[in-house]
């Protein structure tokens, strides 16, 4: 029987793993297919939550498909942001410019590379995620990455790119303060406060004071379309200083809308 048991539980391909996935993440939203599940639960005898979580696609199956998964495309993160800079360099590098420092492509930075690309002509930083709604975290990425870009002192043009226009809308507008914003951020703290001063100012003041020479691109304007899906998006002038006012929306197709 625990044989049998093993059997049925036996480790799948990644292939078949990511099909027994898109089938069950296909026919509804993950979101709205655990909160139905959730209140299906409550008052639930023990003798039917067998034929509930059946009923649902909840089998041994989907479990070990998710594990698999897991194991194997752990670091997709990683792939999706060395992948984004690749792509992107070839249209934001300018003629001559030159790549002097190994790029920093794996999501999180090297200690000894402190910034995602550095040439002959600019540093800078990619976060290449969109923002769905429940941001805390990546504003917090956001901001310290502006922070580490403005207090760069080595004269080359300092640059942030991001997906969408929220990044920006966040930075130029919010009220949070740059001690909530870097308070997970133990040696950017250190570097405000030697390069800044107080950490009791917003995250729009510090923007407007001590980033203005930051530019915040959106990606999405600087790269050709490539693919079918329609997003809304900034005018070509994204390259503007975090201070500028968001320029008015225009339609374009671009891989960068599946975030």
């Amino acid at each position: 029987m625990a044989d049998e048991a093993a059997d049925d539980l036996r480790t799948p391909q990644l292939g078949e793993a990511v099909a027994v996935l898109a089938d069950f993440l296909g026919a509804e939203p993950l979101t709205a297919a655990i909160t139905s599940l959730e209140r299906s639960l409550v008052g639930r005898p023990a003798s039917q939550i067998g034929d509930l979580a059946a009923a649902r696609g909840i089998n041994p199956d989907l479990m070990v498909a998710a594990l698999t998964v897991r194991e194997s495309l752990g670091r997709l993160n990683d792939l999706i942001h060395a992948a984004g800079i690749v792509l992107a360099l070839p249209h934001l590098l300018d003629d001559g410019e030159e790549i002097v420092v190994r790029p920093s492509l794996a999501a999180g930075n090297d200690p000894r590379r402190p910034f995602d690309l550095e040439t002959d002509r600019r540093v800078a930083e990619f976060k290449l995620a969109r923002w769905p709604g429940a941001d805390a975290m990546r504003k917090r990425q956001t901001f310290k990455d502006l922070v580490m870009l403005a207090a760069d002192r080595t004269g080359r043009r300092a640059e942030l790119f991001v997906v969408g226009p929220e990044p920006g809308r966040f930075l130029r507008t919010s009220r949070a303060t740059a001690a909530w914003a870097l308070d997970r951020a133990p040696h950017a703290r250190r570097v405000f406060e030697e390069s800044f001063g107080s950490l009791d100012v917003s995250v729009a003041q510090f923007t407007e004071r001590h980033a203005g020479h930051v530019q915040v691109t959106d990606l999405r304007e600087v790269l050709p379309p490539t693919s079918t899906y329609a997003t809304e998006s900034s005018s070509s002038d994204s390259a503007a200083p975090a201070t500028a006012a968001p320029p008015p929306g225009s339609r374009c197709t671009s891989a960068w809308s599946a975030g």
